[in-house]
């Protein structure tokens, strides 16, 4: 079966968008992460077929998501130090 990650910091949007397909469940299934670094665990243990993010989110954003995505190589991210 076919597999979607949507990436959103907002749980509220991520529950939305979650009911609203599930009516396609028997066509494939949706993940959900609330930032990029919980993207790439997902993405680290299971294959997705089409990842949909959003760009501006703490942590690991859009942008560096797709570039994980991309990458030959994966990004290694490291906690800011305080």
């Amino acid at each position: 079966m076919k597999s979607i990650l949507i990436v959103d910091d907002e749980s509220r949007l991520l529950q939305s968008i979650q009911a609203g397909l599930k009516s396609c469940q028997d066509k494939f299934s949706v993940l959900t992460a609330l930032n990029g670094r919980e993207a790439i665990d997902v993405l680290a243990g299971q294959q997705v077929d089409l990842v949909v993010t959003d760009l501006r989110m703490p942590e690991v954003d859009g942008f560096e998501l797709l570039a994980h995505i991309i990458s030959p190589r994966p990004i290694r991210f490291c906690p800011p130090s305080s």
